[in-house]
């Protein structure tokens, strides 16, 4: 549908104007002179000229009074300015109002609104259960009562035998959350804590060690696949960002009364984002597929493209950087892990020697390839052109056990015994932390893994299309992966009701004008507890300058920079398919989730293969979109990383919700009894009004100052004529009295007058003329003036034949005059001497 300005509009409107404008100044005098007739009065005549000439058929016609030729300079010239400035007036009637928009603009001040509530009615939206009050809850392993919870053992003397049970109370006590809930707060209201991270579905576990006899336990299950959507996509309680990765905890909602033309407004809102970074192994896996496409892919084969050939002959150092917050370095991490599997499958292969500081020989030529067809197509792994893979151990492509030693029936001597264990190693080198790593702020989360591309075709074939026997090749890549939390500043735009209204404008890393500002980001440390028992509580405490903070008697490690990475390990224990930590008789999914999106990100595997988590299928084997996706994604290291990152992302939007949002309670706290419930349970009314500054948008009438052009020049115009007619009216050049003069000397009927009935004077005003000799009917044609009707022609005849035609004077003419009812006949010797004493006056 086109869509018209209201300028544009009023330009039509004008341009339409003009054009009835100029039919009826045409077409109207065309009527009049139908019911004219050659006989009227002389004011008839002075009326009817103006009427005529007024219009554009002088122009038209080119009468008389549209010639140019032999007239006075100042006449013509002025003529010509005026027809021009018409015409320059036209345009500008036509051109200035299409420079008029209308302009939906934020007002330059903020107001202040009750927000409510807003259901989603996505696939999120459905599937998210009613918030629970249940209490947050922790677990430390073992006989190990967690920070501020007790443990009551009880032990019984049966005969020699101790018998000895043990009772916890596993619920994080209110002093240990305010800290945290308090913190973010006080740094912006809208910054969620982690108390207000929920589980989105989740079930009632058993705990018979705990006090309460049960704790609420995560039961996920994925609702909706976001992977191929782009932006950042509001669903119930969360913003998912799906072009960078990463999750901001909100709990949606809007101005009760939404303003008519919208509202603007910022938040900062915690985000927790992975952050992954990839590099080249330089080796493919290629294969061709079957000529019938049926049965597994054939030649399968492991291709140098220099990761052997030109592998370093120098180890790089093995020593990680420490899993602090200052520096991860993922690239050198990710470089690591590749250079050391190289050199271990060079091993494997006997294709170089086994001292790894100083290696002499590489019996590989770029290009060689290695025939893996016979231990790669397991149940665990599995190569093709549907699919793409991720796998925490590395050298997996070669199918070892934990017990592989030398001389094995693959084909390959392996004389150096290589086996599983030795490429697990390389998994915890590069995540730099592991279950045994104690539980505190420099104990980042780093996760490392082999990632299968998308395979490409190589003889020049669309990607797209599996034809019988077709080549392909799958690029490897070595990946490292950490989990940060961040605050970012979020501007929220809402134009109607309802969640599809509520837009994100912008979302952008929180700036800080100085170090004061930065938040202070707190980490509890667990003394002497390992990450494989107990995970430390994280949040935002305040901003760097916050004094004061009451921590104790808790152990809380402080740091202020604009990110925190979050504590946690990913090692091989998860290859085993063995829960990374204790989550019995826990709730507390801020510290749980990320860790397990990540152990999924780091896993992808096809539907039904061994390691399949139940997830959604991310592999891209059931959908095709998906896996072109992958292709454009996998096809260079740069964008290989935002694989993991968006995986991540989606398995922790289907995992988790938030529950802050402006004017809604939180029930994070797990103490309150304020819940709140979906939509159709109740909307929040009962929680706490807050007022939200916002910035109202208002309708604007603008302008393009373009279309003005022929505006100012007759603006300019005006002025110069204003300024003229000023000076020569102060110098009694003009004014009315002359106009008057002009107007009556140029009027048709006063001439005619004047030269049938001169006795009855000249000077007269308008109403004493007409008194006098105005309502006199004259006929006037185009070859003669009579009054009353009575022609004479032969007088002018014969005056024109005694003077030349240009030198005739006005008196000079066939004239007749009233008298009575009679007309009476002028000798033409008496108009010969009229004719000389007007001559002889106009001399004088």
């Amino acid at each position: 549908m086109l869509q018209i300005s209201v300028g544009e509009v009023s330009g039509i409107i004008a341009a339409a104007v003009f054009a009835v404008q100029l039919f009826l100044s045409l077409a109207i005098p065309g009527v009049l002179i139908a019911f004219i007739s050659e006989e009227n009065s002389l004011v008839t005549w002075s009326v009817l000229g103006r009427f005529l000439h007024s219009s554009y058929w002088p122009s038209i016609l080119s009468t008389d009074t549209a010639a140019t030729t032999g007239v006075q300079r100042h006449v013509n010239t002025i003529g010509w300015f005026q027809t021009g400035a018409l015409l320059l007036l036209t345009i500008a009637s036509v051109a200035t109002p299409l420079g008029l928009y209308d302009s939906i603009e934020p007002s330059k001040s903020q107001t202040k609104t009750l927000f409510s509530y807003i259901p989603d009615d996505s696939p999120f939206g459905y599937g998210t259960p009613p918030r629970s009050d249940t209490p947050f809850s922790r677990n430390c392993g073992g006989d190990v009562a967690c920070p501020g919870s007790t443990l009551n053992q009880t032990c019984n003397q049966a005969g020699s035998l101790q018998i000895c049970t043990s009772e916890y109370n596993r619920t994080v006590p209110e002093t240990l959350s305010a800290i945290y809930k308090n913190g973010a707060t006080s740094f912006n209201p809208s910054v969620s804590s982690i108390f207000d991270i929920q589980w989105r579905t989740y079930k009632n576990g058993t705990d018979t060690s705990g006090a309460e006899g049960w704790s609420l336990q995560s039961a996920y299950r994925q609702l909706s696949l976001l992977i191929l959507d782009e932006g950042v996509k509001l669903v119930e309680g969360l913003l998912v960002d799906m072009d960078r990765g990463g999750i901001g905890f909100r709990n949606h909602t809007a101005p009760q009364q939404p303003p008519p033309y919208g509202s603007t407004w910022d938040e900062d809102i915690l985000f927790i984002e992975p952050e992954t970074q990839c590099v080249s192994l330089n080796l493919t896996v290629d294969f061709q597929l079957p000529m019938d496409n049926t049965g597994s892919v054939r030649n399968l084969r492991l291709t140098d493209r220099g990761g052997f050939s030109a592998l370093s002959h120098t180890a790089p150092s093995l020593d990680m950087p420490p899993n602090g917050q200052l520096n991860l370095d993922l690239k050198e991490r990710a470089y690591k892990a590749a250079w050391l599997n190289n050199f271990l499958t060079l091993k494997y292969f006997n294709a170089t020697d086994s001292d790894l500081s100083n290696i002499s020989r590489i019996d590989v030529a770029e290009g060689t390839a290695f025939p893996i067809t016979a231990f790669s197509q397991s149940a665990s792994v599995q190569f093709g052109e549907d699919i793409i893979r991720s796998n925490t151990e590395f050298g997996d492509y070669l199918n070892l056990t934990n017990t592989a030693s030398r001389n094995q029936s693959n084909g390959y001597a392996n004389p150096f015994g290589i086996n599983a264990r030795n490429f697990s190693a390389i998994t915890n080198l590069c995540a730099g932390s592991s279950g045994s790593s104690l539980a505190n702020i420099n104990s980042s989360i780093v996760g490392c893994c082999l990632l299968y591309g998308a395979a490409n075709r190589t003889d020049g074939g669309s990607r797209l299309i599996t034809d019988p026997g077709s080549p392909w090749s799958i690029p490897i890549y070595s990946c490292a992966s950490t989990i940060k939390a961040t605050i970012r500043t979020v501007t929220f735009q809402y134009n109607a009701t309802g969640i599809e209204a509520l837009k994100i404008k912008a979302t952008k890393p929180k700036t800080y004008q100085d170090s004061k500002s930065l938040p202070l980001w707190g980490v509890e440390d667990l003394q002497s507890l390992r990450l494989g028992n107990a995970q430390p509580l994280w949040g935002v405490l305040g901003t760097s300058n916050s004094t004061n903070i009451p921590t104790a008697p808790y152990n809380i490690s402080k740091i202020s920079q604009e990110s925190l990475y979050l504590p946690g390990f990913q090692d091989q224990f998860f290859n085993d398919g063995l829960q990374p930590v204790p989550i019995t008789g826990q709730n507390l999914p801020g510290v749980e989730f990320y860790y397990q999106a990540l152990a999924s990100a780091l896993r992808i595997n096809r539907p039904g293969a061994v390691g399949y988590q139940g997830f959604a299928d991310y592999s891209g084997k059931t959908s095709f979109a998906l896996y072109a996706k992958w292709q454009n994604l996998s096809s260079s290291v740069d964008s290989t990383s935002k694989i993991l990152d968006l995986v991540w992302t989606d398995v922790a939007a289907n995992a988790v919700v938030g529950t802050k949002g402006w004017g809604l309670s939180s029930v994070a706290s797990g103490h309150s009894k304020t819940i709140l419930k979906r939509a159709s349970e109740g909307n929040g009314d009962d929680a706490p009004q807050s007022q939200v500054p916002i910035t109202i948008y208002e309708k604007r009438i603008r302008y393009r100052i373009l279309y003005a052009i022929p505006a100012f020049i007759i603006a300019a115009i005006t002025v110069a004529v204003i300024c003229t007619v000023s000076v020569l009216a102060i110098m009694g050049r003009t004014g009315l009295k002359q106009m008057r003069k002009f107007l009556d000397a140029a009027s048709a009927g006063r001439i005619v007058g004047r030269l049938l009935w001169p006795e009855k004077g000249t000077g007269k005003g308008t109403k004493d003329w007409i008194e006098a000799v105005g309502t006199r009917r004259v006929t006037i044609t185009s070859t003669s003036i009579s009054a009353e009707g009575e022609s004479l022609m032969d007088g002018a005849e014969e005056i024109t034949s005694g003077h030349g035609k240009d030198n005739l004077s006005v008196s000079e003419v066939v004239v007749a005059r009233h008298a009575g009812s009679e007309v009476e006949g002028i000798e033409m010797e008496d108009v010969r001497e009229a004719t000389r004493e007007d001559q002889q006056g106009r001399r004088a």
